[in-house]
């Protein structure tokens, strides 16, 4: 019986540490799905990427209030191919994403947008 007990004890423990290593070999994937932003004194920038698409809003900020510079906000969208952002058309590539920060330009300026 003790030497049940003992086969058992052995397998037991061979199992949990062979699930341990296969876990701590296993690499989570890193995903460019999320929300991206830059803001300064001049403009606030938003791009959310879902899937295989790219949603951007632009709002320029005027000094004239918060509620003004929203209602005159410019939307954008576009798709995505590996990493690379693409205009509505899918010709144009207007940025890339690089780990958690996102690459492109506004008003000819390269602008870096954050997770």
């Amino acid at each position: 019986m003790k030497n049940i007990y003992l086969v058992l004890s052995i397998i037991i423990l061979f199992l949990s540490n062979g699930c341990k290593n296969k876990s701590a070999n296993i690499k989570t994937e890193e995903t460019i799905y999320g929300t991206y932003s830059f803001k300064d004194n001049s403009v606030e920038l938003e791009i959310t990427i879902i899937g295989n698409t790219w949603n951007g809003k632009i709002i320029i900020v005027t000094g004239f209030g918060s509620d003004y510079d929203n209602q005159n906000a410019q939307y954008n969208n576009g798709t995505i191919n590996d990493n690379d952002l693409y205009d509505s058309s899918g010709m144009l590539k207007i940025g890339y994403v690089n780990g958690n920060s996102l690459h492109t330009s506004v008003g000819g300026q390269s602008v870096t947008l954050k997770k």
